[in-house]
C-alpha cells in the first residue's frame, strides 16, 4: 500500500503527519510513505532526515497579502494543482491525507479528482479555509476539538484528538515521586516567543520568595537565548534555559505546569500527558484560532488563558503562585486535561483509514 501525506511547513502541521506516519509503519511496515511539501517549510529537513521520501510543490499562502500578492498565490495554486495532478498520477498511490498546511491543498484536490481516496487533519477548534474547502470532498475528515465538527459533514467527520509522536507519549511517571521542586516549562514553540519571554522575565520579581521551591526550564527561541539569560544572570536568578529543547519527552516529564502558546501541536502532547496549562495564545494567529483552542481547554477546566494584551509579570506571576499554593485546583486541573486527551489519536486514524482505503479493493 502507498499513501501521500502532504502538508507541512508548521511543526503544527507537520509533527501529527510524522506521529501518523510513524503508526502506520508500526502497524505495516511494507506500507510506503510519501510526503509532499514545499521547500520552505519545516518539512524540507525533517522529513528526509526521518527516512521518508518527500515530493515537492511551489505554492504560496493568500493570507495576509497584498492584492499583488495573493493574486499571485492564486496563480501559483492553479499551477500547484496541475503539477499535484502530474504527481498523484505518476505515484499512483491508494489514499491522500492532507494534513494542513500550503501543499495540503493542491495535492487532495487532485487526488479526488482522481478518485482517490483522501483524508484531512484539522488539528485546530476553528479549520483554516483550506481544510473548510476540503472537507467538502474528502472522504475522511479527522478532528481534535469537537468545536470544528460544526464545519463539516457530520457522516464523513471523527472526532480522534490529533496525533502525538511516541517519544512524548512514552515518558515515565515514575520521575514524578522523585521531585523536590514544583516544576515549570515555559516556552512559546520551537522559534521561541519574545512575549512570554519578557513577561516570564518580569514574573519571576513577583515570585522571589518561592523560587527556591520551584524548577524552571525555559526555551526561550534562538533568537531571545543570549538576551534572556543575560537578564537571567543581572537578576541572579538560576533556571534550566535552552534556545531549542530537542528532547521535549523529557522535558515534560515530571511537569507540574506549563506556560506556552495554544497551538495545536503542544495542546495536543500536553492534553495527551495530562498537563495542567497557562495558555498565552498567539494574537495573530490564522483567524484567531488560538484564543478559540484555549478557550475549550478553558471552558473544560483544564487550562488558564492570558492574553498577550493582558501579559505582565505580575498577572502571570499570580496565576503561578496560586497554582503553586493550591493543589487541588492543580489536581482537578490536570483531571481536566487528561478527560480531554486523546493519547491514542495516532492509532485510532491510522486504523481507520486503513479500513476506509481497504473498502476500495472490495
Amino acid at each position: 500500500m502507498r499513501i501521500i501525506i502532504a502538508g507541512g511547513g508548521t511543526g503544527g502541521h507537520l509533527f501529527p503527519a510524522l506521529a501518523l506516519a510513524e503508526e502506520i509503519k508500526a502497524m505495516d511496515a511494507s506500507t510506503e510513505i510519501i510526503f509532499v511539501g514545499t521547500r520552505r517549510g519545516l518539512e524540507a529537513k525533517l522529513v528526509p532526515a526521518r527516512g521518508y521520501r518527500l515530493e515537492f510543490l511551489d505554492v504560496l499562502g493568500l493570507k495576509k497579502k497584498t492584492k499583488m500578492e495573493k493574486a499571485r498565490a492564486f496563480v501559483k495554486a492553479i499551477s500547484a494543482t496541475f503539477e499535484a495532478l502530474k504527481m498523484v498520477r505518476r505515484l499512483r498511490p491508494d489514499g491522500v491525507m492532507g494534513s494542513g498546511g500550503y501543499s495540503s491543498g493542491p495535492a487532495v484536490l487532485a487526488a479526488g479528482l482522481l478518485g482517490i481516496k483522501t483524508a484531512i487533519l484539522e488539528q485546530n477548534a476553528l479549520p483554516g479555509l483550506t481544510n473548510r474547502l476540503l472537507g467538502k470532498i474528502a472522504g475522511r475528515i479527522y478532528i481534535a476539538f469537537e468545536e470544528a465538527g460544526r464545519f463539516f459533514p457530520p457522516a464523513r467527520t471523527v472526532l480522534s484528538g490529533n496525533p502525538v509522536r511516541k517519544d512524548i507519549l512514552g515518558i515515565k511517571d515514575d520521575i514524578v515521586g522523585k521531585k523536590t521542586k514544583f516544576s515549570l516549562l515555559v516556552f512559546g514553540g520551537s522559534q521561541g516567543a519574545t512575549a512570554i519571554n519578557a513577561a516570564f522575565l518580569d514574573t519571576a520579581e513577583y515570585l522571589t520568595d518561592i523560587w527556591d521551591g520551584l524548577r524552571v526550564i525555559h526555551q526561550t527561541g534562538r533568537d531571545g537565548f543570549e538576551k534572556t539569560g543575560e537578564a537571567y544572570k543581572r537578576k541572579g536568578i538560576n533556571v534550566e534555559l535552552h534556545d531549542f529543547i530537542d528532547d521535549m519527552a523529557l522535558a515534560y516529564a515530571g511537569c507540574d505546569l506549563v506556560i506556552c502558546r495554544a497551538g495545536a501541536t503542544s495542546i495536543a502532547e500536553i492534553t495527551a500527558l495530562g498537563i495542567p496549562a497557562i495558555l498565552i495564545p498567539y494574537p495573530f494567529s490564522a483567524d484567531g484560532h488560538q484564543e478559540i483552542n484555549a478557550a475549550s481547554l478553558v471552558k473544560k477546566g483544564a487550562a488558564i488563558m492570558i492574553r498577550q494584551d493582558e501579559l505582565t509579570g505580575n498577572v502571570l506571576g499570580g496565576v503561578i503562585r496560586r497554582l503553586f499554593t493550591n493543589p487541588v485546583e492543580l489536581r482537578n486541573m490536570r483531571e481536566g486535561m487528561k478527560k480531554i486527551g486523546k493519547p491514542n489519536a495516532s492509532k485510532a486514524i491510522a486504523l481507520d483509514y486503513i479500513g476506509f482505503l481497504a473498502k476500495k479493493r472490495k
